[in-house]
Parts: C-alpha cells; sequence; structure tokens
C-alpha cells in the first residue's frame, strides 16, 4: 500500500473481516480490496452504530474524518454504487440498533 494506508473493515458484531487499501491521492480505485473479499457484503463503521440518528458518507475516509471531529454513528458503503442488498443491510442495521433518522453526506 505504498502511497496510501490499510484500513480494518469488521463485520457488525466487531469481528475483523478485511483490512482494505485507500490510496490518498485522486487514484482510481481509491479501494482496493483483498481477493475474495466481497466489499458489497459489509458496511464500513456498522460496529460502532448506537442508538440515534446514523449519518451516511460516500468514502470510509469521510467516515474516520467525521468520528475524529466527534460525529458518532457515520457509515459508509465501500463501492461506488449502492445496491439493494447494500440498502436491506443498512435497514437492518437501523432497526437492530433503532436508528431513526439517516442523513447523507
Amino acid at each position: 500500500m505504498r502511497g496510501g494506508f490499510a484500513i480494518p473493515i469488521h463485520d457488525r458484531a466487531g469481528a475483523l473481516l478485511a483490512h482494505c487499501g485507500r490510496t490518498v491521492k485522486d487514484e482510481s480505485p481509491s479501494l482496493i480490496f483483498p481477493n475474495g473479499f466481497d466489499p458489497r457484503g459489509a458496511i464500513f463503521n456498522a460496529h460502532r452504530v448506537v442508538e440515534g440518528d446514523l449519518f451516511l458518507v460516500r468514502d470510509p475516509l469521510q467516515a474516520l474524518t467525521a468520528h475524529e471531529s466527534g460525529i458518532e454513528n457515520v457509515v459508509a458503503f465501500l463501492t461506488e454504487n449502492v445496491t439493494a442488498l447494500q440498502l436491506e443491510q443498512l435497514a437492518a442495521l437501523m432497526d437492530e440498533r433503532k436508528c431513526e433518522n439517516l442523513e447523507m453526506f
């Protein structure tokens, strides 16, 4: 990951699934995943979600920056496009953690 950094990806219970690579420059793709890992099956930062409003950002780096600034309950999808399965996963997470509102940034 020369010129970037590794980001841990956890499941909703907090178990480590994989590490993805994140470029810091305007390179495409910006996220690189290990072979065999399907990024559509995970929501970044879902293991930290608690009851309250939930914020959805476009990129894990934005979620980390928001969390560092004191904003909790921030998640990101790990793909550029969002699938119906991912929306179902997000709805299940919100129901499980009692998040009534979703704000997108």
